[in-house]
């Protein structure tokens, strides 16, 4: 009852004031409906001297959380190897059309050869031919062989040359050239063919000879010939490691040639004639290289 004669007051002193007066009137909220309870005004917003507590009203700082421990370090796997780029794969080579086809020739397998083998030495022929005092006579002479094969059979071309000193010049003997060619087997070889070891190879060495052969004889100027069947043997010992490509070797061989036929020499200065036959043997040792 008592909003409404206040209402009322202030409509009279609006109405009782002159009209070039203005009074300032706070306007009153409306009323609310009878029966209705009044909403409650609004809280007004602090202003800025409030917005501070006091220190009796402020609440305690609170506290933060502790901070959790550090984790351990991870470890860091060391980098993977670089893997390298697959190669593209080989394509077949596809011959172009139109093109003249080419053709492969296989390749030959390495063609192997016999070894050869070349001999150089020195020796002694016993003969008696032209002796006037009789008796055999050791000769000074000289040997070349060269020889191609070194398993159970080869084949060997050799030169012999026989010249008497000059003691031996008084009684008027003989010189004797010869060229053989002969074949050469070696039964040993069949007795462990893959051993290497010094016994083994010298019984591998062991040879024996069979050819022909063709012989001058006579004293200068006057001379004869003859073809003659070369007989022999020979041993060899190894002077290299084995397994090395050349082979040096120590040869001792004998030699003797059986004539077809026997030559008769004379002349003016021969009071006789001389017939030749065959010398008793001629034995040497040369020194030989197998390659």
């Amino acid at each position: 009852m008592r909003r409404p004669l206040m209402t009322a007051l202030a409509v009279a002193m609006v109405a009782a004031l002159p009209s070039g007066a203005r009074a300032w009137v706070r306007p009153i909220a409306p009323l609310a409906p009878m029966g209705e309870p009044e909403p409650a005004p609004a809280p007004a917003e602090p202003g800025p001297s409030e917005t501070t507590a006091s220190p009796e009203t402020a609440a305690p700082p609170e506290t933060p959380p502790p901070a959790p421990p550090p984790s351990p370090p991870v470890e860091t796997p060391p980098p993977a190897a670089a893997i390298p780029p697959l190669e593209p794969p080989v394509q077949p080579w596809v011959q172009p059309e139109g093109s003249v086809p080419i053709l492969e020739v296989p390749a030959r397998e390495p063609v192997s050869r016999p070894r050869l083998s070349a001999a150089v030495g020195m020796g002694l022929s016993y003969d008696s031919v032209g002796f006037s005092k009789g008796g055999t006579h050791a000769i000074p002479s000289f040997f070349t062989v060269l020889g191609i094969g070194d398993g159970v059979a080869g084949f060997d071309l050799g030169v012999f040359a026989s010249s008497a000193s000059r003691e031996d010049r008084t009684q008027l003997p003989v010189d004797r050239l010869a060229v053989d060619g002969f074949g050469v087997f070696r039964p040993g070889t069949w007795v462990n063919p893959d051993d290497r070891s010094f016994e083994m190879r010298l019984l591998h060495a062991l040879a024996a000879e069979l050819g022909l052969g063709f012989e001058r004889d006579g004293r200068s100027p006057i001379s004869g010939t003859r073809f003659l069947v070369h007989l022999g043997a020979r041993a060899e010992v190894s002077l290299s490691p084995a397994g090395e490509p050349t082979d040096l070797r120590l040869r001792l061989a004998v030699r003797r040639g059986v004539g077809l036929y026997t030559p008769k020499l004379s002349g003016k200065t021969m009071p006789d004639v001389l017939e030749v036959g065959d010398s008793a043997a001629e034995i040497y040792a040369a020194l030989v290289a197998v390659f």
